[in-house]
């Protein structure tokens, strides 16, 4: 069996991600849940807006002083930034809007499971790379995974989740819009992995790739469809600012540390948490019921996930070894 040379810088690396993965699942977890009951009286488009906002202005400056050959790759790689910033914007809007309609954990098992279901066709439509076929060890692992997200969707719209019973139209928007929001932050993390590998830093990305979801829900608010008295809370203002600014705009810059930084196996096995800690904090927050059925679907979607992931890391590892090595004239 060759040997396999694990470089300090590597394992520093990886060790790094691994922290950013696990620090971004706790913080968007908290975040679901805070934000699933702020957006029942508030807009989240007035939420999006100052959120966004800040995260450009924040990191914007930081990025053009410690990484100005950044801004010029991206000038170059302005089509993977236009796709960034198209596919950013409907992803975070959709997820806040089904954040506002169904249960938070069901909407984290619809919006993180659809990606790896989804990668063989991002691959070739948005990354341009040739798809990866899924193993015999794959396929059955996929289909519970395919399993475990369809029984997400049957518990919310059969009224088993922790908000309870709802119009069946309405469980059935949240739901398309947490899978959709899903769809399209895979194909933004495929392309901003494209833009890191080409040596755009975390900071450069994050400063650039909100304009597109600020512009979309800035439109939105001024729709005269829109009730302006909704955009922003009241006498909680300054807390919910302060909740964008840790529970938002921080997980945004770590998530890209995570991405850039860890292998898609530890970024996949951290965010495989999410449901069930999104399942503890709404215990503690007591908005809404504590439902088995969710909690279940929680738990069999983090077994599949990481078994997905464990599985793909597997089938990586036979396609590189068992690659014909380049002949030494």
């Amino acid at each position: 069996m060759p040997k396999i040379d694990v470089r300090p810088g590597q394992a520093r690396g990886e060790g790094a991600g691994f922290l950013a993965s696990l620090a971004f699942t706790a913080l968007a977890s908290v975040r679901d849940v805070y934000f699933g009951g702020v957006f029942q009286s508030t807009s989240p488009l007035g939420v999006a807006v100052v959120a966004f906002t800040l995260s450009s202005l924040l990191f914007l400056p930081i990025a053009l002083a410690r990484s100005p050959e950044s801004f010029r790759v991206l000038r170059l790689c302005w089509r993977e930034l236009l796709g960034i910033n198209v596919t950013t914007g409907l992803a975070w809007i959709s997820f806040f809007y089904a954040l506002r309609t169904i249960e938070p954990l069901l909407v984290q098992i619809l919006f993180a499971g659809v990606g790896p279901l989804t990668v063989m066709w991002v691959d070739r439509y948005v990354a341009a790379t040739p798809p990866t076929a899924l193993s015999q060890a794959e396929r059955p692992i996929y289909l519970g995974l395919l399993v475990s997200l369809a029984l997400a969707a049957v518990v919310a719209a059969g009224g088993l989740s922790g908000s309870g019973p709802q119009p069946p139209g309405t469980a059935v928007l949240g739901i398309a819009l947490a899978t959709g929001a899903g769809v399209a932050i895979s194909m933004s993390t495929v392309l901003c992995r494209r833009l890191n590998d080409a040596g755009v830093v975390p900071t450069a990305l994050v400063s650039v790739r909100f304009i597109g979801a600020i512009v979309l829900a800035a439109a939105l608010a001024l729709s005269p469809r829109h009730e302006a008295s909704t955009l922003w809370p009241g006498s909680d203002g300054a807390v919910v600012l302060g909740a964008m600014l840790l529970l938002i705009v921080l997980p945004i810059y770590v998530s890209q540390v995570g991405i850039s930084r860890a292998s898609p196996l530890t970024v996949r096995a951290v965010l495989a948490l999410g449901p069930v800690l999104i399942f503890v904090l709404q215990l503690v927050e007591g908005r809404l019921s504590p439902s088995p059925y969710s909690l279940v679907t929680g738990v069999l979607y983090g077994i599949f996930a990481v078994s997905a992931a464990l599985a793909r890391r597997r089938q990586s590892v036979v396609s590189v070894v068992s690659r014909p090595s380049p002949s030494v004239l």
